[in-house]
């Protein structure tokens, strides 16, 4: 039992050095699904650990709130998963909230969307397993649990939203994403380093998929690190969390079992 014991606490201890140690000083910035959270079949059914919430909210306590959850799920979404006080920006960029609940951008709706919803709505239930999820600035088509409808789900979706100037699609993992221009990440991230508790500090942002991309180097460029869960933690989102977890222990909080 103690060798087995052992190894688990060696590999986690790997896991953790695969990237240097978060400084105290920086910003921090975290896409959730695929990052955070293993991908579930749908988006409901990720799981949060118990420890996921109080590991965040201290981290951001220890730089004065300059930590941001940055989401393409819906602000909603977010607040169910990890509670509020936490800077968000959700929907890729399109909805940004301080930590303190103030709504810094959350734009009005647009005549595209609302035109799209009900041809959307008639695609995705001509394929059984695939679904539509709503969102205030858009879109997100899911084909996790019906994978042979891939492609002519992605016909279809181009074919309807992608004549519309002031739409954007974008694939994600088992998804397509149809969004208005404009808002991304990457934007998300310059908006919140303009003011306190980001502004000066260097911002480092960890994500893994297409749609994380424009933020990764945005932090890389602006004095920071950009960080992809592919590339830099062996595609593991454990690894993330014992990263996040042996900052929150250098801070001298009570550390989160190797074991559990």
């Amino acid at each position: 039992m103690f060798r087995a014991a052992r190894v688990l606490y060696d590999e986690a201890m790997q896991r953790r050095s695969l990237q240097a140690p978060l400084s105290g000083d920086c910003a921090v910035f975290l896409d959730i699904d695929g990052t955070l959270l293993d991908i579930a079949v749908t988006p409901d059914a990720v799981t949060v650990p118990p420890f996921l919430p109080v590991l965040l909210h201290r981290l951001a306590a220890a730089r004065d709130g300059a930590l941001a959850l940055v989401s393409g799920r819906s602000m909603a979404d977010i607040d169910r998963m990890f509670g509020t006080g936490l800077a968000v920006a959700a929907e890729h960029g399109a909805l940004l909230r301080g930590a303190d609940g103030e709504m810094l951008r959350a734009p009005a709706g647009h005549a595209a969307l609302t035109a799209l919803a009900a041809p959307l709505r008639q695609l995705v239930a001509r394929h059984p397993g695939a679904l539509l999820e709503e969102k205030q600035c858009g879109f997100a088509i899911h084909w996790r649990r019906a994978p042979d409808s891939r492609d002519a789900l992605v016909a279809a979706a181009t074919r309807l939203a992608g004549g519309e100037d002031a739409l954007v699609l974008l694939p994600a993992h088992s998804a397509m994403e149809i969004r208005l221009r404009g808002a991304d990440k990457a934007t998300a991230l310059a908006h919140f380093m303009q003011a306190a508790p980001f502004a000066g500090r260097p911002p480092v942002f960890v994500g893994d998929d297409t749609t994380d991309e424009p933020a990764i180097a945005w932090a890389a460029a602006h004095g920071g690190r950009g960080l992809h869960v592919g590339r830099d933690f062996a595609g593991s989102v454990e690894a993330v969390r014992d990263w996040l977890a042996a900052d929150r222990e250098t801070a001298g909080a009570a550390p989160r079992s190797a074991f559990d």
